[in-house]
């Protein structure tokens, strides 16, 4: 407590003093007034530097100029590709075009070859349904006569075979001629494919061929009356005989 005492003292002298030097001053201005003022600047203070200002409003466009226009530049980069637009409306259907005849040759010969194996199939069917339509059937080796059950003139027997895919039967050995004289019954004669229309004399088959193996009946061939057919008889021997004016049993032979 004791040192408070000395510091609110001083504290108390240097507030009167200021006040006693308020009044003076005061004063002294009053007087001196008239006096020349001398202001002396205070030391430099550093100080930051302030913002730039607005820009102003843009002035208006001047007259284009009357130099030279300077050279085209380079052309620039490609840009990016632009959005996919919307489909245009569907045009009118054209008129139908011709047919192409274009055909390769590789596709040709496929059916080049179909049609001939078509051909062939049908050429089968038809000698199957002919045979069916013949009566007696005999096989002997790779051999098949069949009879038609029916007696006729040579040529018309030479085209009904022809029709089954086949020729008149005409037998090459002793087995083939008993299967023929077996078919015969109750006929007397059946016709051979074998004839000397060609050359007087030379009997041969229809095909060309020269025969291989006979079975004459005693005596024959004769020619009588110009005899140029040959027939089987029921007793398995062979005869010649006119082609235009006798009737004898057809037989045709097939290869199995």
């Amino acid at each position: 407590m004791p040192l408070l005492l000395p510091f609110n003292a001083l504290v108390f002298w240097l507030s009167l003093l200021m006040v006693t030097s308020s009044i003076n001053t005061d004063k002294t201005e009053e007087k001196i007034s008239s006096c020349t003022v001398v202001q002396y600047s205070a030391p430099a203070v550093h100080v930051l530097q302030g913002r730039d200002g607005r820009d102003g409003p843009k002035g208006e466009k001047g007259e284009p100029g009357e130099g030279l226009r300077g050279l085209h530049g380079s052309p620039g980069k490609m840009g990016p590709p632009g959005i996919k637009g919307d489909s245009g409306p569907q045009g009118e259907k054209g008129e139908k075009g011709e047919c192409g005849s274009v055909v390769t040759d590789d596709l040709l010969r496929q059916v080049t070859a179909l049609e001939i194996k078509v051909q062939v199939l049908e050429a089968e069917l038809n000698r199957y349904k002919t045979a069916l339509i013949l009566k007696n059937i005999k096989s002997i080796g790779k051999k098949i006569f069949v009879s038609t059950g029916k007696e006729d003139t040579f040529d018309n027997g030479k085209s009904l075979c022809a029709q089954a895919g086949s020729v008149l039967a005409s037998p090459m050995n002793e087995a083939e001629n008993t299967a023929l004289k077996d078919l015969m019954r109750p006929s007397k004669n059946a016709y051979l494919g074998i004839s000397d229309e060609q050359t007087e004399s030379t009997f041969i088959y229809l095909n060309g061929g020269a025969i291989t193996y006979t079975n004459w009946k005693a005596g024959e061939p004769n020619n009588a009356n110009n005899e140029d057919c040959v027939v089987i008889q029921d007793s398995g021997k062979w005869n010649d005989i006119s082609c235009s004016d006798s009737h004898a049993l057809i037989i045709c032979e097939l290869l199995s």
